[in-house]
């Protein structure tokens, strides 16, 4: 930064700084917020590599770089507002360990999970059972039942589905797998 510079900048300041600020008023900004960007923006000058000689008319060259400065805050409030607007849309969801306490300290839920495994078919019971209780493949829990592997795993995808319809219609927020944890307490 050259003590020209400087000069320059300082002379522009007090010559244009109630102009800019007068802009970013039209712009809609509030008086507060004008004067911090005309200050940000003088600052922002000191720091470039500018030849002051090279600027013929300052007001147009100030006025057009702070058009532009206004733009793109404009552009990035816009965009950081929007990120807010998404995000608590996307709504806290609790992790399967909390959906797990919160399962087994209500029981008008547990209730429900136990109406809708009750209303499996026994086949598919048993299935869920052995699948994920005593940890058995496919395979072997079609050797231990006489099933096909095919029938078991279509047993095991009707199950889960008749359990996750049921059970959204109730708990919507509820995470399945915390299900899986509570059936052996049933």
């Amino acid at each position: 930064m050259s003590a020209t510079l400087s000069q320059h900048v300082d002379n522009w300041y007090a010559l244009f700084h109630v102009h800019l600020v007068r802009l970013a008023l039209r712009w809609g900004y509030g008086d507060e917020e004008s004067r911090d960007l005309v200050q940000q923006f003088f600052l922002d000058l000191l720091q470039k590599n500018l030849e002051p000689a090279t600027i013929q008319n300052p007001k147009a060259f100030l006025t057009s770089a702070f058009s532009r400065r206004l733009i793109d805050h404009y552009r990035t409030a816009r965009h950081r507002k929007k990120q807010e607007e998404l995000a608590p849309s996307a709504g806290y969801e609790p992790s399967v360990l909390e959906s797990l306490v919160q399962v087994q300290a209500n029981e008008e839920l547990m209730a429900a999970i136990r109406a809708a495994y009750s209303r499996l078919p026994a086949r598919c019971r048993k299935v869920i059972q052995l699948k994920y209780y005593e940890g058995l493949t496919t395979e072997q829990i079609a050797a231990r039942t006489g099933l096909h592997a095919r029938t078991v795993y279509n047993n095991l995808y009707e199950a889960i589905k008749a359990l996750r319809q049921e059970l959204h219609k109730t708990h919507p927020r509820l995470k399945f797998a915390a299900v899986f944890s509570i059936l052996p307490l049933l």
